[in-house]
């Protein structure tokens, strides 16, 4: 995980290779021509803005500054520009990008670099990425048509790409100002005039430069500025925040990785120590203190430990290499370069070492307890508790349960209080926040305690299942030192996967419960809305619309485009009339308090109008007799009650609407009104629809409805390479209309999918590991504990497959245990944390509890199942023991 997280994070010198090649520094306009703009000197397009500055206050006229008009006297310069051009391929019309500059210049090398030919040295030539050629069928020395903004031929000279970016990427590199200047810009919005960005090859401005060309809007990243930065960095800024959520969450993965190294390695170490009681009381007898025995034990740890981190930690590097190789696609953004943490590393080694040391200081301090006379005899019986130990036990055990539970279940609602109040940072949530987590822990706890009588009453249970059950059974009540830390793991491990399965059930629900649907199921939707010289919404051309259907249909060819009128309720730039649907307040009673924001007028498409056929298509079933006879007799339809009063809805008219409006319009007081006689037409669930009429009926009232809706049906989203055709369409074959507005984009309604199978999957994958690991080291410690107890029933004639059978219920009792208990304790701080009981103060959602129960079953059950059955398939060889005589 550090070699591939840490290979993914760019160093200084390979974000300046990228970003510069081998030139001194770039520059370009970010903001308008307007003073109060300053810039951070290392992350050159982070800035801030003086407040009351000319740049603050803004100007709706002020202009981009033209950057190569800001070169330093006789500083070479490589200014370079992107715009969408289309040109002809086999299939016809392609639309992509031209990078416009001399990106095959080799001080840019790092950014793009050339992968065969020669570069350009005519205006007429060109060069392209290999898929640009594969998807036009041409070959290096070929022609290439552009056909728009400009009719020009080129010839390509050779491939090269832009390291930045996918090798998929299919793109055109044309020499400086080789096509129209009114090309239109891609990479930024229309007021930003051609957004040139010029390379320095030799030149850097030094910082005193850079803050005067911030005042014109230029932002400017010099090499040397960003290698030696001033102390001037800009407040606010914390720079990438994926490190610290790396950090963070490696850090709780490794201490969740120690707790159970901790757990298993623990219990191996007390069964080894056991083993070695002779010469633990050898080493005794012969004068050793106590501290030299535990210094053995420790030093073994310590030994083991250090091996461990070794060999993991070469291993993980190989395997972080692999996968590095595995995953690069050749875009340097994406990975910059294989990168070896070495500081992470050595401080993941010293915790394995202190794994190993920590796991080995029980085992060292009962070495020292051994008793001598017993272990110079040989007798290896368990230790029977004594009654004090036993009293503890019953004491603390059940303490600790009912403390973690009372715990969680008021920290819980101590966080559900918290939430309800209006305050945005509260110390208190942490404090709450902290409850939740520690409650269950300490009821795990509580549960190890008490493990050995749990084990008691399941030895009692599974004695009735024949011999190997009883057998299993005794050996696990009677060696609590390999038994509890195996089922102390199984149970931590199933508690964190049954906390993230009901965590995403619950979330889901709440999902559902909020979820607002836009069409029926099944239905794709496209808004086409013009936009201004600055790229902002300015309504709806009927036009525009029906040369985006007309594009879309030859993409989109599973159903015809409907097109539907729209009624713009936005207030634009200059003051005109607005026209608004109006809801009754009398009637306002939604139940999901998500779509009280939807039913208020304005930001949404709150009247559509249309055919009988749309509106069927709209809310997915036939319509109803009643709602064709009021679309047929001039009436509307309306699909919630908050619209509909006394069989008719109103529309409210304002004049002299703007955005600079302190006030939103009032309701009450409307300038006209329209009503017209309505239908009510509920969904189920409901749509984000609020009225429906044909278009006959809202040019009788004089309703503003223009087309600016797309409407059809799709049996599965538009997937990325339908909308890159889309997008290629739109800019190859949308003539003037292209211009006043983007390609449309359509959004097929699914209902609200549940997006957390991987999720789970990766939770009952961690439980699975990890419970397999146990088990084997429970069996295997098992094996090695009982060895002699094997060869006494091998000695009598018990059959060898009754030792098969005894492993198989060894394992099932552990892992049933383990995941039963880990299984509902986790269910335990998920409902604390839905534990309301009123529904809290208006405008405050709050998560359901949901158990996914199948998938709960599955761990619970399905687990230990799949487990002791592995176990059985590979309890080893059906023989008998080489008996160990004694002579």
């Amino acid at each position: 995980m550090s070699v591939v997280f840490a290979s993914t994070q760019p160093t200084t010198a390979e974000t300046l290779r990228y970003d510069l090649g081998h030139a001194a520094a770039q520059m370009t306009a970010q903001q308008p021509d307007l003073r109060g703009m300053r810039q951070d000197p290392v992350e050159w397009t982070w800035t801030d803005t003086a407040p009351h500055s000319p740049a603050a206050e803004g100007d709706d006229g002020a202009t981009y500054a033209d950057v190569t008009a800001y070169v330093p006297d006789g500083a070479l310069s490589i200014p370079v520009t992107q715009a969408d051009v289309v040109v002809r391929g086999t299939g016809g019309p392609i639309g992509t990008t031209a990078v416009e500059g001399s990106t095959w210049d080799p001080v840019l090398d790092g950014h793009w670099r050339v992968l065969d030919g020669a570069v350009p040295t005519s205006r007429d030539e060109a060069m392209a990425t290999p898929a640009m050629l594969a998807k036009t069928g041409l070959h290096v020395g070929d022609t290439i048509d552009v056909t728009d903004p400009v009719t020009k031929r080129f010839t390509i000279t050779g491939t090269m790409r832009d390291l930045g970016r996918d090798q998929d990427d299919a793109t055109l590199f044309l020499p400086w100002r080789s096509i129209a200047d009114d090309a239109a810009p891609i990479s930024t919005s229309l007021s930003r005039g051609d957004a040139v960005t010029v390379y320095l090859p030799t030149d850097a401005p030094t910082w005193s430069e850079i803050k005067a060309l911030n005042a014109h809007g230029i932002v400017v990243q010099s090499r040397p500025v960003v290698l030696d930065p001033p102390h001037e960095r800009l407040r606010g800024f914390s720079g990438p925040q994926s490190l610290g959520w790396y950090v963070a969450g490696l850090g709780l993965v490794g201490v969740f990785a120690m707790f159970e190294v901790g757990l298993l390695a623990g219990a191996a170490f007390l069964v080894g120590t056991r083993a070695d009681a002779r010469s633990y009381a050898i080493l005794s007898s012969l004068g050793a203190e106590r501290g030299v025995v535990r210094a053995v034990v420790a030093g073994s740890g310590l030994v083991l430990g250090a091996t461990g981190a070794v060999l993991g930690t070469a291993l993980g590097i190989g395997i972080g290499v692999v996968a590095f190789h595995a995953l690069d696609t050749g875009n340097v953004q994406a990975f910059p370069g294989l990168h070896v943490p070495f500081v992470m590393l050595l401080c993941i080694a010293a915790a394995a070492v202190v794994a190993g040391v920590v796991s080995s200081l029980a085992a060292a301090r009962a070495a020292t307890r051994v008793n001598v006379l017993a272990g110079l005899r040989g007798s290896l019986r368990p230790e029977r508790p004594s009654r004090t130990v036993t009293r503890r036990r019953r004491v603390w055990g059940p303490v600790l349960i009912v403390t973690g539970a009372v715990m969680t279940l008021a920290c819980g609602v101590g966080v559900l209080v918290l939430n309800d109040r209006p305050v945005q940072q509260d110390r208190l949530a942490w404090v709450v926040g902290a409850g939740v987590a520690i409650g269950p822990c300490l009821v795990q706890l509580g549960v190890a305690v008490c493990s050995p009588f749990v084990l008691a009453l399941v030895a009692r249970v599974t004695s009735r299942f024949g011999l190997a059950a009883r057998m299993a059974a005794r050996d696990a009540l009677r060696n609590p030192v390999r038994t509890v830390p195996v089922l102390a793991s199984v149970m931590s491990v199933v508690f964190v996967a049954s906390v993230v399965i009901t965590w995403n059930a619950s979330e889901h629900a709440q999902f559902v419960r909020e979820y607002e649907y836009s069409s029926a199921v099944g239905v794709a939707t496209a808004t086409v809305q013009t936009l201004d010289d600055r790229s902002y919404p300015s309504g709806y051309d009927a036009s525009v619309t029906a040369t985006a259907a007309e594009v879309a249909s030859k993409v989109l060819d599973q159903d015809r485009i409907r097109v539907l009128g729209v009624v713009d309720e936005d207030p634009s730039e200059t003051p005109r009339t607005v026209t608004q649907l109006h809801l009754w307040e009398h009637a306002a009673d939604c139940t999901d308090q998500s779509c009280d924001s939807w039913l208020e007028p304005g930001g949404s498409q709150h009247v559509l109008t249309g055919t009988v056929d749309d509106y069927a298509v709209l809310t997915g079933h036939r319509p109803s007799a009643e709602v064709r006879a009021a679309l047929a007799d001039g009436g509307a339809v309306a699909l919630w009650p908050e619209y509909v009063h006394d069989g008719a809805v109103r529309l409210d008219t304002f004049h002299h609407r703007s955005w600079e409006d302190a006030t939103p319009p009032d309701p009450e007081h409307p300038d006209a009104t329209t009503t017209i006689p309505a239908v009510l037409d509920e969904q189920d669930p409901p749509i984000k629809v609020g009225v429906f009429m044909t278009k006959a009926t809202a040019e009788r009232h004089g309703v503003p409805a223009v087309d600016g809706l797309l409407l059809t049906r799709l049996d599965r989203p538009v997937t990325p390479e339908q909308d890159g055709e889309l997008q290629s369409a739109w800019q190859s074959s949308g003539g003037t209309a292209r211009a006043q507005a983007p390609a449309p984009t359509f959004f097929t309604e699914q209902g609200p999918v549940d997006d957390s199978a991987p999720v789970k999957a990766v939770a009952l994958a961690l439980a699975a590991t990890v419970t397999i690991g146990a088990t084997a080291v429970a069996i295997g410690l098992a094996r090695a504990d009982g060895r002699r107890d094997d060869e006494v029933l091998d000695a009598i004639g018990a059959a060898p497959r009754l030792r098969r059978r005894t492993t198989a219920w060894q394992a099932a009792i552990l892992t049933t245990v383990g995941a039963v208990v880990g299984t509902v304790l986790g269910l335990l701080p998920i409902r604390a944390l839905t534990l309301r009981f009123d529904a809290g103060p208006s405008g405050t959602t709050h998560m359901p509890f949901v158990a996914d129960w199948p998938v709960l079953a599955l761990l619970a059950i399905g687990l230990p199942v799949a487990v002791t059955l592995g176990t059985w398939l590979t309890a080893g060889r059906s023989r008998r023991l080489a008996l160990r005589r004694a002579h």
